[in-house]
């Protein structure tokens, strides 16, 4: 059974209809990549599935539950994490902000200072800028203490908004063999990302979306032995 499920996704803004019947699936374990250039629906999708917008039609569902009408709160209680852009409480310090995350895992210190040691481990240079001002970090750093604040939640379910965008190569590597791990122990990822080289260094499977709609699914294998396919569904032009 599939961990994170969407099921003919309609909707979009006001009379604007963006998504027309998305259907996808994440196992668990698996990491998925959805592709496509700007425009094309992905960040409305993610908005759906984190609860942040109500779609028109259509279901998303985490381990068989479907949570298309839940709010966005409680799904995270549920076991499904978004990671979109790179927030965080500027004036706190690291630490606090990952605690800020931790009361899921109970109010009581023990547990929750736990989940922070735990998510600063997987991290050390996190760890040693844990009582810096979450504004003084480096844009890499930032985006390692949202992945952090996702780690001490424990999801079954990830979904990850184009996280490598604006970061050095190097940052991008690191952050990559994280969701490699996360894999590893049986969470479930959904990659947004525009990068299709990103994309294949990581995913099991690569969906492409055009105007609203999945176009191709393909292994990095499959557009690996076929460059000049891969290069037309990443200009948005799907050859059958």
């Amino acid at each position: 059974m599939s961990v994170l499920e969407v099921t003919g996704l309609c909707g979009g803004y006001g009379a604007i209809q963006v998504l027309f019947g998305v259907d996808l699936a994440v196992a668990a374990g698996e990491t998925v990549a959805l592709c496509g250039p700007n425009g094309v629906g992905k960040s409305t999708l993610v908005r759906m599935v984190a609860g942040l917008s109500r779609p028109s039609a259509g279901r998303v569902a985490l381990r068989g539950e479907d949570i298309t009408a839940v709010p966005g709160p409680r799904r995270v209680r549920l076991g499904l994490s978004t990671v979109i852009g790179q927030q965080a409480f500027g004036t706190l310090s690291v630490r606090d902000n990952l605690r800020m995350h931790a009361y899921p895992n109970g109010r009581d210190d023990e547990p929750r200072e736990a989940a922070v040691d735990g998510a600063l481990a997987v991290f050390p240079r996190l760890a040693a800028r844990a009582e810096q001002p979450a504004s003084t970090l480096s844009g890499g750093e930032r985006q390692m203490l949202v992945l952090a604040k996702t780690l001490i939640q424990r999801p079954a379910a990830l979904v990850i908004d184009e996280f490598s965008l604006g970061l050095a190569p190097v940052v991008v590597g690191g952050l990559l063999e994280l969701v490699r791990r996360l894999g590893a122990v049986g969470v479930a990822t959904l990659l947004i990302e525009q990068s299709v080289n990103v994309a294949m260094s990581v995913a099991d499977r690569l969906l492409f979306m055009e105007h609203g709609t999945i176009i191709a699914t393909h292994t990095p294998a499959e557009l690996r032995d076929s460059p000049d396919l891969a290069r037309r569904l990443v200009l948005g032009g799907h050859a059958a």
